[in-house]
Formats: C-alpha cells, structure tokens, sequence
C-alpha cells in the first residue's frame, strides 16, 4: 500500500513534468471541487481510491494538452465507466468486467483504462481495447502510471 503522503507527491510531481514539458502551464491545470469528486463518486457507485482522488483535486478538470481527445476529465468522465461495462458486455468475448472497476480514461469508445476499487489506495492500472477480450495490466499503480505517461509526446 502507497502511503498517504506518497500518493501526493506523485501526483504533484506529475503536475510538475507536465509544466516542465511544456504539456500545461501551471494556469492550464485545474482540478475538480469536492462536490464534483463526489459526483465521480455516486456515478461510480464507491468511494473512490485516494490517488484517484488525488489526481481529481488537482487536475481532474483540465492539464493542458494531456489526453486530448480522451474522455478523462470532469465532466466528460461521468459516465464512462459504465459505457466501459457496456463496451465489455456487448464484446461477449467471455470476460466480464469487475465489479469494482471505475474506468478513468475512454478513447473514442474503443478503449479504456480502469482501476479497482478493492486493489488499494493507489490501484494497479488496467487496459482493454474492443473485441480484445483482455484486461492488460498497463502499471502496478496509478501514480506510476501517471509518472509513466509524463513524458510521453502530448
């Protein structure tokens, strides 16, 4: 388990290598109020884990050029986990997807990144593409992931 004040410095430091990089300006990155986390709640169905939280408080509404023309920001992510459990279930490639599961991220409507709420504060991060019939461990945690994607081209 991720401790508490870890979870906040990966966060913080990936709102540092996206101003670094050019990504965002610090203007660029806006986080969510806690009503709007909230509401991620009850369209989820659970409590959220604490570095998706952490993500949402400080850039769940915009972060410049990252994940343009992906779903993943308040509130274009309301919703998408269950059009995720829907894309699964009309898939009938044989795998379900998991209870616990809330997607964070869906791309053109093909494909997806989630976490499970009973993996942890800071959850392993998850893929799956249509018709692939695979759920694809993509890090062993959201805030890696998160570090991962920093220097990818935006």
């Amino acid at each position: 388990m991720t401790s508490p004040d870890a979870i906040q410095k990966a966060i913080a430091k990936f709102a540092t290598i996206l101003i670094e990089r050019g990504v965002a300006t610090e203007s660029d990155i806006r986080g969510c109020t806690p009503a709007e986390i909230k509401a991620v709640e009850h369209d989820v169905g659970s409590p959220l884990p604490q570095a998706y939280r952490e993500f949402l408080a400080r850039m769940g509404r915009e972060a410049g050029r990252l994940y343009v023309g992906t779903d993943v920001f308040y509130p274009a992510i309301l919703g998408v986990t269950s059009g995720a459990k829907q894309l699964v279930d009309e898939d009938k490639t044989g795998v379900a997807f998991p209870d616990d599961a809330i997607a964070f991220s869906m791309h053109q409507g093909y494909q997806f990144l989630f976490i499970r709420t009973g993996e942890g504060n800071d959850p392993p991060v998850y893929h799956y593409m249509e018709q692939s019939g695979v759920f694809e461990k993509k890090s062993e945690n959201f805030t890696k992931f998160l570090l991962g994607i920093a220097h990818d081209e935006w």
